[in-house]
């Protein structure tokens, strides 16, 4: 493995894994949705041809986490924290349903906001 990351140096480059996270969020229009959802509206009203097919949708919503997890390790705390904005953390929702998703949104929102806090 080892040597097939010396052979492909920019396979995990941040710029490319933020713009995948970025294209499954803007293909899934997830955001869109969460915010409909969230306003008791009906989400597939605005998913778009690929959103309605729940495959896209999960992996919209999973991206989200996922660019939560990535902005934290890099640092960028407020970033982080706008990327969950239409997801609501006091509800049970499809992140709830994953049990390691669950731990690592409630630790990286956790550690996000107590080192916000220091930083301001």
């Amino acid at each position: 493995e080892i040597e097939i990351l010396k052979r492909n140096p920019k396979v995990w480059n941040v710029h490319s894994v933020l713009n995948v996270l970025h294209s499954l969020v803007d293909k899934s229009n997830i955001n869109k949705q969460l915010e409909v959802y969230n306003s008791q509206g009906n989400p597939d009203a605005v998913a778009g041809d690929f959103g309605r097919h729940s495959l896209y949708k999960m992996l919209g919503y999973f991206s989200l986490v996922g660019l939560l997890r990535l902005h934290s390790l890099l640092g960028d705390f407020y970033q982080a924290i706008k990327i969950l904005e239409n997801i609501e953390l006091n509800k049970k929702s499809l992140y709830s349903r994953v049990p390691g998703c669950l731990i690592t949104t409630y630790y990286c929102v956790g550690f996000c906001l107590h080192d916000d806090e220091k930083v301001c």
